[in-house]
């Protein structure tokens, strides 16, 4: 499970030092990711074996009435994935296309979400945690944690 926020920054040639405590674990055996487009404009990171396996998996059964939106978001989750190794330094190469789809300029945000990592840019993240502080507040008192 990846947890947590780390403050970063991604280098001219799109590469991106991951936190040692998100390159661990069973799901990043041998240093594989798959980096692909996430909602609200950030870049979803996933473990190579979670994104090959209960990920894709779960794609197949999208819970959707309309089959055509489910085949949509299939296309363009998938289309815009990569596979992506760490280097001997711990970093990865974000691809130009996917760097391009969120916004990221020098200073980025990564946060461990459980089964993903994200990757913000650092002002998008900044204006998005401000404005989703509220949903936040609200939905812990009815979950009550």
């Amino acid at each position: 499970m990846f947890l947590g926020t780390y403050e970063y920054t991604i280098d001219p040639k799109g590469r991106l030092f991951l936190p040692a405590k998100l390159r661990g674990g069973e799901s990043t055996k041998g240093g594989n990711f798959v980096v692909t487009r996430g909602l609200e404009m950030c870049l979803y990171i996933y473990g190579a074996e979670t994104f090959h396996g209960p990920l894709l998996k779960r794609l197949e059964n999208l819970p959707v009435k309309n089959q055509q939106d489910g085949r949509a978001f299939k296309r363009l989750l998938l289309a815009g994935a990569q596979e992506v190794a760490l280097d001997e330094m711990g970093r990865v190469v974000i691809p130009k296309t996917l760097i391009e789809y969120g916004g990221l300029k020098k200073d980025v945000f990564i946060l461990g979400v459980g089964e993903r990592i994200e990757l913000w840019d650092a002002a998008r993240w900044n204006a998005y945690s401000k404005k989703a502080a509220g949903t936040f507040q609200k939905m812990g008192k009815n979950l009550e944690i």
